[in-house]
């Protein structure tokens, strides 16, 4: 029994001597060489035309999600089953006809998220078609 405990004694040694010489570091430091030759003039440059490019695509979101609104977005207070399970993704008649039973049971929504409150409908539901969706 005495045996033992040296073994136990003495892996525990070995693991904290490899530890403290930072063996498991350099493995890791050396396996990914960096590349530091890159100009800073560069690395400015991609971030500015990476914002503008950015700032492009919110206002060409602005403009689009405008042109969407008027014609495309089915209302959940007066839409029947079968135009929800036609107009919206991820949605067939089951679902369709819950979201209506819903609204019979418990009156008109009053904000979108209440769909989640309806089986089977989740928040990637609502980030599918809150684009077609109005009160």
């Amino acid at each position: 029994m005495h045996g033992g405990y040296n073994m136990k004694k003495s892996k525990k040694l070995l693991i904290l001597a490899l530890l403290l010489t930072g063996w498991g570091t350099t493995l890791r430091l050396n396996s990914a060489p960096i590349n530091t030759n890159i100009p800073e003039k560069n690395i400015a440059t991609t971030a500015n035309s990476s914002q503008n490019v950015h700032n492009k695509s919110k206002e060409n979101t602005v403009v689009d999600t405008k042109k969407e609104q008027p014609s495309n977005r089915i209302s959940i207070n007066t839409a029947t089953a079968e135009q929800l399970a036609k107009s919206l993704n991820g949605i067939g008649m089951k679902k369709a006809e819950a979201i209506v039973s819903y609204r019979e049971q418990y009156g008109r929504f009053t904000e979108l998220e209440q769909l989640q409150e309806v089986s089977g409908i989740g928040p990637s539901f609502l980030e599918r078609n809150s684009a077609k969706l109005k009160l």
